[in-house]
């Protein structure tokens, strides 16, 4: 508990620095109200709102006090969706997402807002460590009964003894504190409390110098039938 608070306070912490330095900056120096100094606010102002955004779900999380508003939905459409939004923020940095094409698609008992929450995380997670080729994989595999969701970086790896670690939060496998391209180091546990809501389960595959797959299993339903709503 010592350590969260240690990392929330610093997360917090260095935006609003940011923000204040940049804003009086502007107040103070001629010609410094600029569109590249406002933007450096908003972003940071962004990044603060994420914080406290994670650190509100994942204690409605852990409190057990989040309902999920469960209905039929296409989870497939769900991730081409998140695919398409982060290929949009990340391409013009050179990396690449990509989701494998499927047989078809798969349907679950879900909620798609905090669904698209854990595709989001899980994705900006992959950024985040994905190594100098910039390549993210997202995949689907269905099965009788159930469908995974795989999203795969090619970057530095997990320690096998570390595996099972990092969905604490603000777990650091290296214990270096450093801000992701995306998220915010809650990522991970919130994940894991959505699925887990959902009836599901998630785990992580990983080796050294290659890589890491992070998936994440949910029963499935029947499609709607033709005609129904």
């Amino acid at each position: 508990r010592r350590d969260l608070i240690a990392n929330i306070s610093r997360d917090l912490r260095t935006p609003l620095t940011m923000i204040v330095g940049y804003s009086e900056v502007m107040r103070d120096l001629p010609g410094e109200n600029t569109p590249e100094n406002v933007q450096v606010i908003i972003d940071e102002a962004n990044r603060l709102s994420r914080l406290v955004e994670d650190v509100l779900d994942l204690s409605k999380l852990e409190a057990n006090a989040e309902k999920m508003d469960l209905e039929p939905m296409n989870l497939s459409g769900a991730v081409d969706n998140m695919v398409g939004r982060c290929s949009h923020m990340t391409a013009k940095d050179g990396y690449v997402i990509r989701f494998e094409p499927r047989q078809q698609d798969a349907w679950v008992n879900g909620d798609d807002l905090k669904l698209s929450q854990v595709l989001y995380n899980l994705i900006g997670n992959a950024l985040t460590h994905t190594g100098p080729d910039k390549q993210v994989l997202v995949s689907q595999r269905l099965g009788e009964h159930s469908v995974r969701i795989n999203v795969t970086d090619y970057g530095e790896g997990i320690p096998e003894d570390k595996l099972s670690d990092i969905w604490q939060r603000y777990y650091k496998v290296d214990k270096t504190h450093k801000r992701s391209r995306v998220g915010t180091g809650l990522g991970l546990s919130i994940v894991k409390g959505i699925v887990e809501c959902h009836g599901g389960r998630c785990g992580v595959e990983s080796k050294l110098g290659e890589g890491s797959t992070f998936w994440f299993e949910l029963p499935t339903v029947p499609p709607p039938a033709a005609g129904d709503p």
